[in-house]
């Protein structure tokens, strides 16, 4: 008949050692996860928040050049008559009378020029660097509830910045008198820059939403 005063067999020496021990290391295995995970998600929340700032900027950049384009434009058709008959855009409208443009306006252009050579490709191609790599967010369902309309934005943008590098090294570097790269103008040569993205950041990283400076047809971000 077993002894009722006896310890429980648990509670020997060397079998005690090692449910602490495992218990430990349960511990520590379920310690060091969680550390883990919230360095994953520190890191994610880091990269949501440059991706912010990019876009950020890119916004405000497009805000100040869509002001210079515009007022370019005004001048040349108050002064030129024939800009009258030339089709619709900012870049054609530019090609086309660059050659007669007084010394004014060829100042106007060559600062929206600048912008476009010395802001916004150095801000796609970071924004392209971004993307590139990105292992998680792109990643993600579409139809996710939190994170899907961001997958998809992204996906919409990692097209745009592709063929805006392809057109700007067309475009640009051996053309003085193009200023502008767009892609879904009146040329239609691409897709625009997509809608929505500093909106969709601003609300997964809890900022105010921005004042939208982009509602324009593309120029949907000029430099996009």
């Amino acid at each position: 008949m077993p002894d009722a005063t006896a310890p429980p067999f648990w509670a020997a020496p060397a079998l005690l050692a090692a449910v602490v021990s495992a218990l430990g290391f349960v511990g520590k295995t379920i310690a060091d996860l969680v550390l883990r995970l919230r360095a994953d998600a520190r890191d994610r929340r880091s990269r949501l928040t440059e991706l912010y700032a990019l876009l950020r900027a890119g916004d405000v950049a497009f805000a100040v050049q869509r002001e210079l384009r515009k007022r370019l434009a005004s001048q040349l058709r108050e002064r030129l008559p024939k800009t009258a008959n030339l089709p619709p855009g900012f870049d054609r409208l530019f090609f086309a009378t660059y050659a007669e443009m007084t010394d004014e306006e060829r100042q106007l252009h060559l600062l929206i020029r600048t912008m476009t050579v010395h802001t916004f490709r150095p801000l796609n191609q970071s924004l392209l660097e971004w993307l590139r790599a990105d292992r998680y967010f792109r990643a993600v369902s579409p139809s996710d509830r939190r994170l899907g309309g961001l997958a998809l934005f992204l996906s919409q943008l990692e097209a745009h910045l592709v063929l805006w590098v392809a057109k700007y090294e067309a475009w640009i570097p051996q053309h003085p008198e193009h200023a502008l790269v767009f892609l879904a103008d009146e040329e239609r040569h691409g897709v625009g820059f997509p809608k929505g993205g500093t909106s969709i950041l601003a609300g997964l990283l809890g900022h105010p939403y921005p004042q939208q400076t982009n509602t324009q047809m593309e120029p949907t971000r000029a430099g996009s």
